[in-house]
């Protein structure tokens, strides 16, 4: 089995991701039962496709919310025939990272795109536990289990909070944290998912494609965002809670989990939650 260091592994899944990504528009624009079983799918039977385009390796930066640059959520732009366009965001894998982002930039970037205000308490609570508190490294030397020492060493090492350490350092920020995540759930998911940080809307994605050409899965499966959403937070209260490794250092969600990476929160989707929340 050959075995890759993360640095390779990622930009083995980069490559192979534009390499699915090109075999999908190659169908589009060539098969045509696969084309129509897409346009069946996202409720245009109806229409002819025009013109495809993938972003691929050379993808450029958009305008982002914040007044740089950042990368499109679409990896697939349809035009069809009534001059509509439709964004896709292809998940060649069943799992994995969907946002990531530093805290700040989370912060900020949820309250321009939403138009509101992250609460204080909550945003305390983000920086606590991704990495993005000076004090960190005192509260989990005063507050931590130290009779763990594993998980100990991990929350210095990460200069972050688990959720353990959280709460006995103020269980008000414990809980508005996870009621944050909860109560957010729509809109949590909109980001993850749809918009990022892009500011044009005409480049937010509409679609989320699992969809493997290269024999990696056999799952071809098609999800309007809106109703992710919507089905995100209907379970949200039920299905947002800490996990219970090393002290709880994820949020579960209704999509997936949040967790700390590299001093990051890095979003992960998973496919099988997605599926079975869709068909309830």
């Amino acid at each position: 089995m050959e075995h890759r260091n993360r640095a390779t592994g990622w930009k083995h899944a980069k490559l192979s991701g534009h390499k699915n990504e090109n075999l999908v528009k190659e169908q589009l624009d060539t098969n045509k039962e696969f084309r129509q079983s897409f346009l069946d799918r996202v409720c245009r039977s109806n229409e002819n496709i025009r013109e495809t385009s993938i972003g691929g390796l050379h993808e450029t930066n958009v305008p982002s919310i914040n007044g740089r640059k950042t990368k499109s959520k679409t990896d697939l732009k349809v035009y069809l025939s009534n001059n509509e366009m439709i964004n896709v965001s292809i998940k060649k894998s069943l799992s994995g990272q969907v946002y990531f982002v530093r805290a700040g930039l989370f912060i900020n970037t949820f309250e321009m795109q939403f138009d509101t205000k992250i609460p204080e308490s909550v945003k305390r609570a983000i920086n606590l536990f991704w990495a993005a508190a000076e004090d960190a490294v005192e509260i989990i030397e005063e507050y931590a289990d130290r009779t763990n020492q594993k998980n100990f060493d991990l929350q210095i090492r990460h200069k972050s909070l688990n959720a353990t350490t959280l709460k006995n350092y103020d269980e008000n920020l414990y809980y508005d944290l996870l009621n944050w995540f909860s109560d957010y759930a729509y809109e949590i998911t909109k980001l993850s998912f749809s918009m990022g940080a892009v500011l044009n809307k005409s480049e937010w994605s509409n679609f989320i494609w699992y969809i493997n050409l290269l024999g990696e899965n056999d799952v071809d499966e098609i999800f309007f965002i809106e109703d992710v959403c919507n089905a995100v937070k209907n379970a949200a209260q039920d299905e947002t809670y800490y996990g219970s490794s090393y002290g709880g250092t994820t949020i579960q969600l209704p999509f997936g989990f949040v967790q700390w990476h590299q001093g990051q929160l890095q979003f992960h989707h998973d496919y099988d939650k997605l599926f079975r929340l869709l068909s309830e």
